[in-house]
């Protein structure tokens, strides 16, 4: 049955009848027609099914895992990790029919072919893949190098990346994006003996650079994807929160981050960067305010301003916020 509707379609795409583009809705709004209810509880099982296997790791680390050798350990979590990337590709319907010289045109098909619930749930597998075999490289690296951060990350991420590039989809993103924050610090602490301002500026960046990728359209989440890079800019702003010359860069990089995302509000209406911007504001200057005052000011005062600040900071989202809206007077 579905062979033959694939052969009409290329049939009528040949005659002009139709686009490769109207083709692919037809194909997908028939696939949606056809698709019985019972596909919603496979994408329920599916879910189960990964907890169930985050569950019985946590499980196993809490009660074999000190006694386990380092090459049954590495065994273990790569055995898992080569599972994982198995049901990932199988659940969306991918790798099923790719045949020679036409292979990535197939595999983008398939993408396109596979249903939302499909994706989501190979998704979610491919992302879990990148933390078990990110964990697999952490304990080899344990072994060979003593160190772990490192491996862990960089592994982490390539295999985020990849299962981004193969499935697009919010769960690898915010793999890719934990990674890269996590290979930042690592690269950073490793080049200046974990300095708190580099590895907070390298993470400022790295946020920055996640965000020119959502807006040149390599993260396709568009929403999704600001935030996560406001997320990671904020994060390495605080990251030398603490004593000292520390505190006034972490308030001041916290301040620019937080304006920078209110000004991006005004080319990308996403209310993410309406949120990331108050907030930042909203720690900034309570911190900036500590430290002007030698920590003069008590805690209650120190509510009253962060709650001065969020009412000011929300009062500008929500004339930015109307002043991205198109005009619609006649």
């Amino acid at each position: 049955m579905t062979q033959s509707r694939d052969e009409v379609l290329r049939r009528l795409v040949r005659e002009g009848v139709l686009t490769a583009a109207q083709a692919l809705a037809v194909h997908q709004a028939l696939d949606e027609a056809e698709r019985p209810a019972r596909a919603r509880w496979a994408e329920v099982a599916g879910y189960v099914g990964g907890a169930l296997l985050l569950v019985g790791a946590v499980s196993l680390a809490g009660t074999s895992w000190p006694v386990l050798s380092t090459a049954a350990r590495v065994l273990i979590l790569l055995s898992a990790t080569v599972a994982l990337l198995a049901a990932g590709l199988l659940l969306a319907g991918l790798g099923v029919r790719l045949r020679a010289g036409e292979r990535r045109r197939a595999w983008r098909e398939g993408v396109e072919r596979a249903g939302p619930g499909r994706r989501r749930t190979g998704g979610v597998a491919l992302a879990l893949a990148s933390a078990t075999g990110a964990l697999a490289a952490a304990e080899l690296s344990a072994a060979v190098t003593g160190t772990r951060l490192l491996a862990a990350a960089v592994t982490g991420l390539v295999l985020a990346a990849a299962g981004y590039v193969a499935l697009p989809g919010g769960p690898c993103a915010v793999a890719a994006a934990g990674f890269a924050a996590l290979t930042a610090e690592a690269v950073a602490g490793e080049l200046s003996g974990y300095d708190s301002m580099a590895v907070g500026l390298t993470l400022v960046g790295t946020g920055v650079a996640w965000t020119a990728l959502v807006r040149a359209g390599v993260i396709r989440q568009r929403r999704l994807g600001l935030g996560l890079g406001a997320a990671v800019a904020l994060f390495g702003a605080q990251h030398g929160l603490g004593t000292g010359a520390d505190l006034a860069w972490s308030y001041v990089t916290t301040t620019a981050v937080a304006l920078a995302c209110l000004v991006l509000y005004r080319w990308e209406r996403a209310w993410v960067l309406l949120v990331a911007g108050v907030a930042g504001l909203t720690l900034a200057v309570p911190e900036a305010v500590w430290d002007w005052t030698d920590g003069a000011v008590g805690g209650s005062i120190a509510l009253m301003i962060a709650g001065l600040v969020l009412v000011a900071s929300s009062v500008l989202g929500l004339r930015l916020h109307r002043a991205s809206r198109p005009d619609r007077s006649p």
